[in-house]
């Protein structure tokens, strides 16, 4: 149980010191994965298929 807490204090730790290190604003990072995310969704999956082989 212990480790469990430690672990999820950790976590919440790690994300807060995270956040407040980030170069550029919390708006900012959302628009970006919201396009990374949109850019992964148009690709066709038979390509992703190939570019392994």
């Amino acid at each position: 149980m212990r480790f469990v807490i430690g672990l999820m204090l950790g976590m919440a730790l790690g994300t807060s010191l995270g956040l407040l290190a980030a170069p550029q604003r919390g708006s900012e990072t959302i628009r970006v994965i919201r396009e990374r995310l949109q850019q992964r969704g148009e690709t066709d999956p038979d390509e992703d298929d190939l570019a392994g082989v």
